[in-house]
């Protein structure tokens, strides 16, 4: 399991730079083109966050799996010490919180309609309020999960 985790932690770190920089290029300079990164997006909502959902809870669990929870006093001081897999664990799972916080925004960005037709649950002039704290929140768990991956692959064979 742990080639797998090494693996899904690298491949992990890359698509959330990935994801990240798609987002930005879309929403343009200084968040201008809200609604083409809506529009462009909407259809990419679903297939990235669910593999990058599946990354992230593998790599959550290979994370946790390299510190010993049935002891909680040495799991405690590894995260106490800045032991890299500790910090990794609970960096991975904040990223986690924070992914699934997001997902109503995700799935109104896989809705989106133009407030100008009809059926749309968008209210002309909200994109912008709604959708740039989605962007916040990607950027600082792309930040979160490039972090893990940095400690777990410092020491890869600690375990």
């Amino acid at each position: 399991f742990r080639v797998i985790g090494l693996f899904t932690h690298g491949f992990l770190a890359g698509y959330a730079v990935w994801n990240i920089i798609v987002i930005y290029i879309l929403a343009g300079s200084q968040l201008s083109t809200v609604s083409n990164l809506l529009q462009q997006y909407k259809t990419l909502a679903y297939p990235a966050q669910s593999l990058f959902y599946l990354l992230l809870s593998i790599s959550t669990v290979s994370a946790f799996d390299r510190i010993d929870l049935a002891k909680a006093s040495v799991a405690l001081r590894g995260f106490l010490t800045l032991d890299p897999a500790a910090v990794a664990a609970f960096l991975y799972f904040a990223a986690l919180i924070l992914s699934l916080s997001q997902q109503m925004t995700c799935d109104r960005i896989n809705l989106y309609t133009p407030p100008s037709e009809n059926g749309s649950i968008w209210t002309t002039g909200t994109e912008e309020e709604i959708v740039q704290p989605w962007i916040v929140v990607n950027l600082v768990v792309s930040i979160l999960v490039g972090a893990s991956w940095i400690f777990l692959s410092y020491r890869p064979e600690l375990d």
